[in-house]
């Protein structure tokens, strides 16, 4: 489920993997017309996990949250296949554009390759 601000996920046990529950909530902060940082908060209920964490991107690499998250999962011992968190345009498209339009961002922005290397 999407709306600004918010998106939660949640999948049912299979015999392959898990269920989970994913929720992450995001905002931007920053002086307009082009606010600096981009600021999530994640929460992951899951067997035998539980996450919840905080954490902010500059808002040049911001469009990277996923790979953050995903490592995020990886250091609270989760092995994550690359679908579970890319494969649900559905829902992380209208994220993306939300994002888009809080940070103002222009298509052809540059991006710090030492910021995105570090922070991504």
């Amino acid at each position: 489920m999407f709306r600004p601000g918010h998106v939660e996920i949640s999948r049912l046990p299979t015999e392959a993997r898990p269920g989970y529950h994913l929720t992450l909530d995001y905002h931007v902060e920053g002086a307009e017309p082009r606010p600096e940082w981009a600021c999530f908060h994640l929460r992951v209920e899951a067997p035998q996990v539980h996450i919840d964490e905080q954490f902010r991107m500059h808002r040049d690499v911001a469009y990277n949250f996923l790979q953050r998250i995903r490592r995020c999962l990886r250091d609270h011992g989760v092995q994550v296949r690359q679908d579970i968190l890319f494969g649900f345009h559905a829902l992380y498209d209208p994220l993306y554009a939300d994002l888009r339009q809080q940070l103002h961002l222009q298509p052809g922005e540059a991006v710090d390759l030492d910021r995105f290397l570090r922070e991504g």
